[in-house]
């Protein structure tokens, strides 16, 4: 019996792996990374190389939990009849141990009117960019120390944004530039 399926271009096959999570993400300063970022025809350009934006401390790499169900990005477009639209994307991140550092980093990062790009990379091994057309913001810092042994001691942060169109797809190469994935 065949396993694939083609319905108006997207390709659906038994070897796609739709494993959920965020594997790494980073983010930027939305002026800094829109002057090293171009996107034409959803077709991104990155100069330089996504390795020298790390280098460069034009992104930084969030060290977020990347072992649960929590971390996680959704792109959500909704149209409406009168032909309008809007596209959400909204990145959730968990950072385990509420510690000073981490409360005072999170703290700095939910400046009011700050606004960051993500550079996301998901299990099943796609990249996306986020926040490119008007940038994401810090929309909710949650602190939660748990009960019991069976709850979580963690910091979470969702950053939201809205934009003219769904997530920026990206290769891994542009994700990594030279970097070799740890």
């Amino acid at each position: 019996m065949a396993c694939s399926v083609t319905i108006a271009g997207i390709t659906y096959a038994c070897t796609d792996i739709p494993t959920g999570g965020i594997t790494r993400a980073l983010i930027g300063d939305y002026d800094n990374v829109r002057s090293l970022v171009s996107v034409t025809g959803g077709t991104a350009t990155i100069t330089p190389a996504s390795a020298d934006l790390l280098t460069d401390n034009d992104v930084f790499d969030l060290q977020f939990s990347n072992r649960d169900g929590f971390s996680a990005f959704t792109d959500v477009k909704t149209v409406n009849a009168d032909g309008t639209f809007s596209v959400v994307p909204t990145l959730s991140l968990e950072f385990p141990v509420m510690t000073k550092a981490k409360r005072d980093e999170l703290e700095a990062i939910s400046a009011p009117l700050g606004r960051v790009v993500a550079f996301v990379e998901t299990a099943a091994g796609t990249h996306h960019i986020l926040g490119y057309d008007f940038g994401l913001y810090v929309s909710t810092v949650d602190g939660a120390s748990g009960t019991g042994r069976a709850e979580k001691n963690r910091f979470q942060i969702t950053l939201t944004g809205e934009e003219d169109s769904l997530a920026i797809g990206i290769t891994s190469a542009q994700f990594y530039g030279d970097v070799v994935p740890a």
